[in-house]
C-alpha cells in the first residue's frame, strides 16, 4: 500500500479542476475521499465524501473504499 501512497505523489496522477467537481458531485461512478483529520470532517465536508484521514489512509484505504479500481478524487482542503 505504501507504493500506491506514494504514487499519488507522482506527476502522473491525473488532477480534477473544483469546478469539474462541483459538476460532478452527484455521479455514483466518482468516489471522493475527505483525507483531512476526522474532527475537520465531521465539522464540515462535501455531501457523500468518505472520511479517511491522511494518517490511516495506508491503513485503512482497502477497508473504506468501496472499490479502489474506482475514479477517487481525493481533498485535502474545506470545499467552498
Amino acid at each position: 500500500m505504501a507504493s500506491e501512497v506514494n504514487a499519488a505523489n507522482s506527476s502522473e496522477v491525473p488532477e480534477i479542476s473544483r469546478e469539474e467537481l462541483q459538476r460532478r458531485l452527484h455521479d455514483s461512478s466518482l468516489t471522493i475521499v475527505d483525507v483531512l483529520p476526522e474532527a475537520s470532517y465531521v465539522d464540515a465536508h462535501i455531501s457523500g465524501a468518505l472520511s479517511l484521514p491522511l494518517e490511516q489512509l495506508a491503513s485503512r484505504a482497502r477497508e473504506i473504499l468501496p472499490d479502489p479500481a474506482a475514479e477517487i478524487v481525493v481533498y485535502c482542503a474545506k470545499f467552498t
